[in-house]
């Protein structure tokens, strides 16, 4: 009998190794599978930048749909917080009158950004989705209104800002289509 228990005991280990790593790939394959759908969802989401916002945050590898929903809106508060700590660092700097004119305006966009990111983390947590993807158009729509800024002012929106303007529509965009396939 001890040869066999000594014998079991290496299968059970092998076992639980392979449903350790088969649940690791499932659970990869969740936010990957959902960028995609979200991507089938929604034309403007990019299904690569998707998987590399999301798959990089914490909670992202064990959450379901619902999760990766509030996940993505969270992701959205650190790239509007991000663009915002660039217009900071822009504006303490000596930019020209129409740069601190769109520099202005682009740090109320983010601040309000940042507020509408998190109002819909909170709205989807309480599974309000339709009150959650407003707050997500809203800060899409002022992540955008940075963008326009710089136009209407007649200057180049400068890197890194440029590059967190990018992430953060894109990331409104990504969290609006995932909420959006909640059932």
């Amino acid at each position: 009998m001890e040869q066999a228990s000594m014998i079991s005991q290496p299968v059970a280990l092998v076992a639980v190794l392979a449903a350790v790593i088969l649940t690791a790939r499932a659970v990869d394959a969740t936010v990957a599978s959902t960028c995609k759908e979200a991507a089938t969802s929604d034309v403007r989401v990019n299904p690569q930048m998707c998987e590399a916002q999301l798959g990089t945050q914490r909670g992202a590898a064990d959450a379901d749909t619902w999760g990766l929903a509030k996940v993505a809106s969270l992701a959205g508060v650190n790239s509007a917080s991000l663009a915002a700590d660039d217009v900071k660092t822009l504006q303490a700097g000596s930019p020209s009158l129409p740069m601190k004119a769109a520099l202005a305006k682009c740090a109320a966009a983010y601040s309000e950004a940042s507020v509408a990111f998190a109002a819909a983390s909170d709205e989807i947590n309480g599974r309000n989705y339709a009150a959650g993807r407003k707050k997500l158009d809203e800060a899409l729509a002022q992540a955008q209104g940075c963008n326009t800024a710089f136009g209407v002012h007649g200057v180049t929106l400068p890197q890194p800002l440029a590059e967190h303007t990018v992430d953060s529509i894109q990331i409104a965009i990504i969290a609006g289509a995932i909420t959006g396939l909640i059932k």
